[in-house]
């Protein structure tokens, strides 16, 4: 269906930390343009919708997710005058964390006949410039993470010093060579309070971490 005045939809880079790989929710759309294709899920705004609720709307729409995100920010504006072949089409593009090991179960919504969860390094083919819209979402989240705390909000409210270092070294895309080097980091930093507590499995007890109320 061809437009004849401009429309603004909202698309949503959702990343989620599954199995120590970063993975991003796509769906598979069932209407043209692009049926068959891959795409991030978005919708168009509605006449009385604010954007960060049509970024909601599009997860549960789309993919059936009704997990709130850990954190979701409006990343860019993508406005290239031939991005969609219905005619002129604005997206807002969000990125959105949920929390660590959350790439739950989700089902196909409306105009979509799959969903599913596929490592960044290994997405498929997308449609329109759905591509350039991850790239830019990686990209902030791989610089956001050294100064925002954004690690935190995918962790639990306790977790261990490796947990801590995992979720970092997924997010910014970049091992950390020196252990004690990153714990002094982390802790000078964002003034990490110790818990008293150990979390308990394999090898020496952990101690746990908190990230303090005021830091968030």
């Amino acid at each position: 269906m061809q437009t004849s005045q401009p429309v603004v939809e909202v698309d949503v880079v959702a990343f989620a930390i599954a199995h120590q790989r970063l993975r991003c929710l796509l769906v598979r759309r069932a209407d043209p343009p692009f049926a068959g294709s891959w795409a991030l899920p978005g919708v168009r705004l509605g006449f009385a919708e604010r954007l960060d609720d049509a970024a909601q709307r599009a997860l549960a729409e789309r993919t059936g997710l009704q997990l709130e995100p850990a954190f979701l920010e409006q990343l860019y504006t993508f406005d290239g005058p031939d991005r969609d072949p219905r005619g002129r089409t604005v997206s807002v593009a969000y990125v959105a964390l949920l929390p660590l090991d959350a790439a739950v179960d989700v089902s196909p919504g409306r105009g979509v006949d799959a969903v599913a969860w596929r490592a960044i390094d290994d997405l498929p083919r997308l449609a329109f410039d759905h591509a350039a819209i991850v790239d830019s979402a990686r990209e902030r989240v791989a610089a956001k993470v050294d100064y925002a705390p954004l690690a935190f909000r995918v962790l639990p409210d306790e977790f261990t010093m490796r947990d801590l270092r995992a979720v970092h070294e997924v997010l910014s895309g970049h091992p950390y060579v020196h252990e004690t080097n990153f714990w002094r980091q982390m802790t000078t930093r964002w003034r990490l309070q110790e818990t008293g507590r150990f979390a308990r499995g394999r090898g020496r007890p952990a101690a746990l971490y908190r990230l303090p109320e005021e830091e968030r």
